[in-house]
């Protein structure tokens, strides 16, 4: 059996759905990287990995964004327990969602301003 079809095995019917996003980053020379699946609020993961980028990079050259995901608390432990929380993977369970957010680190020259972008943001 595959990764994608225990994954829909794991999809009860009757399971509530659970709010998730996964974020992901790309640059100008389109290399891209991720993040991975994160529990709501969305807004809380975005300020972590604005201020970690910060952190290690004083001029940061890349976006970073994020796509909404509802799925099971089991599905979501089936990709965290095999390392399959990958845009890769997803985009083989079907077209991705759309972009809700995403923030040009270049546009900001220091972590307070990058913050201040996403405030009010309402995922």
């Amino acid at each position: 059996m595959t990764h994608i079809d225990e994954f829909h095995k794991h999809a009860d019917s009757n399971s509530v759905k659970i709010d998730l996003y996964w974020f992901g980053w790309f640059d100008k020379t389109q290399n891209r990287g991720n993040y991975g699946l994160n529990v709501a609020p969305a807004h809380k993961t975005l300020q972590t990995l604005i201020t970690t980028t910060y952190m290690f990079q004083s001029a940061p050259q890349f976006t970073i964004y994020c796509r909404p995901f509802k799925m099971t608390q089991t599905q979501f432990d089936y990709l965290q327990d095999h390392d399959l929380d990958t845009e890769e993977f997803l985009a083989c369970l079907g077209p991705l969602p759309d972009i809700v957010f995403s923030l040009d680190l270049s546009q900001y020259n220091d972590v307070a301003h990058a913050l201040k972008e996403i405030e009010n943001l309402n995922f």
